[in-house]
């Protein structure tokens, strides 16, 4: 069994610095709604590829039973991740409006 490696994170940004963003092919911080949308858009995939999943292990398509086990855990992980980074967002938020000027 392979294990993928944690690779590490860009640097987030405010959204208004996108105006110095890097030249193409060169890697540079990643705004944060930019990021918030990547996370979605993939939680969104993984629920679809799931679904299929499901609708081809109930019609018996599926030979193995534990790919679609493995494919159900890494749509609850992302689902997770990303409810996890939503909820921490509006945290900040909700904190960062409390702060007394």
């Amino acid at each position: 069994m392979f294990i993928v490696p944690i690779a590490r994170m860009d640097g987030i940004v405010p959204s208004d610095s996108q105006k110095s963003s890097p030249a193409k092919g060169q890697a540079g911080p990643v705004p944060f709604k930019e990021m918030l949308r990547t996370a979605v858009k993939e939680a969104d995939q993984a629920m679809r590829e799931t679904q299929e999943m499901d609708i081809k292990l109930a019609s018996g398509q599926v030979d193995n039973l534990h790919t679609a086990l493995i494919q159900a855990e890494k749509s609850a992980a992302v689902v997770e991740f990303t409810t996890q980074l939503a909820s921490k967002a509006v945290n900040a938020y909700n904190q960062i409006m409390g702060m007394q000027v």
